[in-house]
């Protein structure tokens, strides 16, 4: 099992990166091979269809949807914005959904977020699960959020819901 720990925010104290860092501490302890992919990686023009057809996919995009093809599921950290999806996340979405490979195709998508609000980024969720549908990737029922996040809610999110999060779908 190969996961690709993705997140969605490029903010330098993003409480969704420390969460994903928290996602790795726990698959370290436990042997599970994973991948880390910055935010950084998920950097690419909004999606335009005559900017496709002028240039093509950008190699970015092209470059994410080998990442997600290879692996065997993709968990995805991604901040509520305005009770919905992160915008780079979205993006990122709508690109690889233009790669020949279909790489979202019945891919395991497994979902995180944190919020130092008390519904800890589970509006953004449901909406990012709707859109991975129209893609057609299956995407795991329990969320891994943290509401009311900070460092010290972020460093004690439960070790044993973590770890059974990461196995969803296997």
């Amino acid at each position: 099992m190969s996961i690709l720990l993705i997140g969605g925010s490029r903010r330098k104290d993003s409480l969704n990166t420390k969460v994903k860092h928290r996602i790795a501490e726990v698959a370290d302890k436990y042997g599970i091979h994973y991948k880390l992919l910055d935010a950084d990686a998920l950097d690419a023009p909004i999606y335009h269809g005559d900017y496709e057809a002028a240039e093509g996919v950008p190699e970015s995009m092209q470059t994410l949807a080998r990442e997600i093809k290879a692996a065997s599921k993709v968990v995805l950290i991604s901040p509520e914005y305005n009770s919905s999806v992160s915008p780079l996340i979205k993006n990122a979405i709508d690109w690889v959904s233009r790669v020949e490979s279909q790489a979202w195709q019945n891919k395991k998508v497994l979902l995180g977020a944190a919020s130092p609000g008390g519904l800890g980024g589970i509006r953004g969720l449901m909406h990012l699960r709707d859109i991975l549908g129209n893609v057609q990737a299956w995407t795991a029922p329990n969320f891994a959020i943290c509401p009311n996040a900070n460092d010290e809610t972020i460093a004690n999110m439960d070790e044993s819901f973590l770890k059974s999060f990461l196995e969803q779908g296997d």
